[in-house]
């Protein structure tokens, strides 16, 4: 503070500047004491989202269990058993040998599809292009007519549920222009997914020598293709049902290949969720499936059991044989 003396002059009261400084230094130690504060309240709000995180990050990735599973048991000569969660082989048998994959090659078809068309419930007319060479190879069919209009998303359910070789061929046109083009992406995907055993040569799993895999890449291709809401939702479906068309005026439904053979899905502790069967001279009876069991899911991919379409569905005994195991292990 200043003051003036009769002549005029300024001159400094220093008890006045010794108050404003007093003031200055409380004002500064109740910001340092301030800014403390907000910093114990920071982190104990950091360590409170941590711990709430963890606990709630443990609650939903439970701990693997042991599983003792003896895929020597099945019939099939090709089997491998994967946690989905964690991608970890549990168990195989000649899990890393050459198969024939058959239709479920179908599973890398939709995956590919679905991942590769914007507008999924866009209607589109089925091609006349692929149906007589379908036909010569006796491919199995869904139940779409050359010329009917289709919609994309019923392709995705013909071709996995009752394995329509021309829903495949339509996929591949819609996405690729040809199907050659879309087995280009196929095998981009396989390969971005670091499988190394797999080459794919057409999209409905028809016989070819040089399209082949193996149930443990197989098994690698379903558990990604899970992680797709609308795969997962198509793949654990057991029956599909296709609107009225001009050449169905009543529609018609697809059955799941697999589950059209089931009395049940339930299996110890849990249910088979999904699968796709696939069947060839060459490749014998094959089945990709997915079973919750004790409230976590476990893929099993089976290939070579050998019979022919006729006779009793064992690969799909074996299906049961696995998850039942699976379920004696986690109930122990």
């Amino acid at each position: 503070m200043e003051y003036r003396n009769r002549s005029g002059s300024r001159y400094a009261d220093k008890n006045g500047s010794r108050r404003v400084s007093g003031r200055k230094r409380r004002r500064r130690r109740r910001n340092r004491q301030l800014f403390y504060i907000c910093v114990i309240v920071f982190l104990v709000l950091l360590i409170i989202c941590g711990a709430g995180t963890l606990i709630l990050y443990r609650s939903g990735h439970k701990e693997a269990p042991e599983v003792s599973v003896d895929l020597e048991s099945l019939d099939s000569p090709y089997a491998v058993m994967i946690d989905k969660d964690t991608g970890e082989v549990i168990t195989s048998k000649k899990g890393d040998e050459k198969i024939f994959p058959a239709s479920m090659v179908k599973i890398m078809t939709v995956l590919t599809a679905i991942e590769n068309i914007k507008k999924l419930d866009k209607t589109v007319t089925m091609s006349y292009d692929y149906y007589d060479a379908l036909y010569e190879q006796d491919a199995s069919r869904a139940g779409f007519e050359p010329g009917e209009e289709a919609v994309i998303r019923d392709l995705l359910y013909g071709a996995l549920l009752p394995s329509g070789a021309e829903c495949c061929m339509e996929l591949a046109l819609q996405v690729a222009g040809s199907e050659s083009a879309f087995v280009e992406l196929m095998n981009q995907r396989a390969s971005g997914l670091g499988l190394t055993q797999t080459h794919f040569t057409n999209c409905t799993g028809l016989h070819s020598d040089d399209q082949y895999s193996t149930v443990t890449e197989i098994g690698k291709i379903l558990r990604e293709a899970l992680k797709n809401k609308t795969f997962y939702k198509v793949f654990t479906t057991d029956s599909y049902t296709v609107q009225a068309t001009e050449v169905h005026p009543d529609g018609f439904t697809f059955h799941s290949t697999m589950f059209k053979n089931m009395e049940s899905p339930t299996v110890i502790g849990g249910e088979i969720k999904g699968g796709k069967t696939g069947y060839t001279d060459e490749a014998g009876h094959c089945l990709a499936s997915m079973a919750v069991v004790g409230g976590r899911e476990y893929i099993l991919v089976t290939a070579g059991w050998a019979g022919d379409p006729r006779t009793e569905q064992y690969h799909i005994n074996d299906a049961f044989l696995a998850y039942n195991q699976v379920g004696r292990s986690v109930s122990d």
